[in-house]
């Protein structure tokens, strides 16, 4: 495997630690994280990342599940396009509207999701020079802004440094409580990109100059044109099986405190650790097995569910610690840290 680091960083070429600030009104300074060698932390690039998890896999795209069939001498999935695979376990990671999910619990997405009720409006822009500087100053690698008074918060990122070290692809997400956002007569259903940015706009007049600078750079054509609804899924119970689930097809959540991705791997590594001591033709060891996978994913899932849910999950961080936090990883006060660019 090629050095993780090295092949998804979204900071090359800068030389730049990953960090992710939090604002918070009343508060001087900022709280957040910092790669260390202490903590050390990897903000990776969503492309990157797949192709270096990519490394040595002979990927087949494009397939789409029509049905799963399995009993307890193995398991086999029949795509659309007719073909047919067939093993001993099937690992269903196959996202938040997980057909391997609806087969396995015989219930639909659209039963199981909860909707988070959260309008949102994402941009993107690209920025060189001293805006770009300006945009690292207030988080290396993102940044909230939470500010209650004026009714919405906001998380703004670097998507990736461009290879000049001068410039770089930002995006931001506008977030406010909206209980009626996925409402078929709901304004962002059909809203114009000019109409969403012009939404912002005004909202966020009341910020200080240096978070609505993102705001006010972007035009209209970095407006997102679909609509953002979030849904996240607490599942209580799974059969244990040669059908498995992980990441957002077992525990999708909103992305506020930024654990989704974080917790696929985990669930891959645990996965991975019971049935490497399973006899696959042996389909009680392998229930076994998987029940012990399930116990643990399930009550680790769910708390971070639960944990990313609201508006507020950035605001709690800064007080609450959960059970799968050690001190360690709780933010800290961020020194300001002038900005040279290549």
């Amino acid at each position: 495997m090629p050095d993780l680091r090295e092949a998804t960083n979204h900071l090359a070429p800068l030389s730049l630690p990953a960090q992710i600030s939090l604002y918070f009104p009343g508060r001087d300074g900022r709280l957040g994280w910092q790669d260390s060698p202490e903590l050390p932390v990897i903000r990776a690039e969503r492309r990157r990342l797949r192709d270096w998890l990519s490394t040595n896999i002979p990927i087949q795209w494009g397939k789409r599940v029509r049905k799963v069939e399995h009993d307890d001498e193995g398991v086999a999935v029949v795509f659309e396009d007719g073909s047919r695979a067939e093993g001993d376990i099937l690992v269903g990671a196959d996202g938040i509207k997980s057909v391997v999910r609806e087969y396995l619990l015989q219930r639909s997405s659209d039963e199981l999701l909860k909707l988070v009720p959260l309008a949102a409006i994402v941009g993107e822009v690209d920025l060189s020079g001293e805006a770009f500087k300006r945009q690292l100053q207030l988080g290396h690698s993102a940044y909230v802004f939470v500010s209650p008074d004026i009714g919405f918060w906001n998380f703004g990122g670097l998507h990736h440094a461009y290879p000049d070290g001068r410039s770089g692809r930002h995006y931001w997400m506008f977030m406010e409580s909206d209980a009626h956002v996925a409402d078929a007569d709901h304004w962002l259903q059909t809203a114009t990109q000019d109409e969403k940015l012009d939404y912002v706009l005004k909202k966020v007049a009341k910020m200080p100059p240096k978070f609505r600078e993102v705001f006010e750079a972007t035009p209209a054509s970095g407006i997102k044109k679909e609509p953002h609804i979030w849904r996240d899924l607490e599942l209580e119970n799974v059969p244990a099986g040669r059908v498995i689930l992980m990441g957002d097809a077992a525990h999708a959540m909103t992305p506020f405190r930024g654990e989704g991705g974080h917790h696929t791997f985990i669930d891959a590594m645990q996965l991975s650790q019971v049935l490497g001591k399973v006899n696959e033709r042996d389909i009680e060891s392998i229930k076994a097995a998987v029940a012990e996978y399930n116990a643990e994913m399930l009550e680790r899932g769910v708390e971070a569910v639960r944990n990313s849910r609201t508006e507020q999950a950035a605001r709690k961080s800064e007080e609450r610690k959960s059970n799968s936090q050690s001190p360690a990883t709780l933010p800290k006060p961020l020194p300001e840290v002038e900005i040279v660019l290549g």
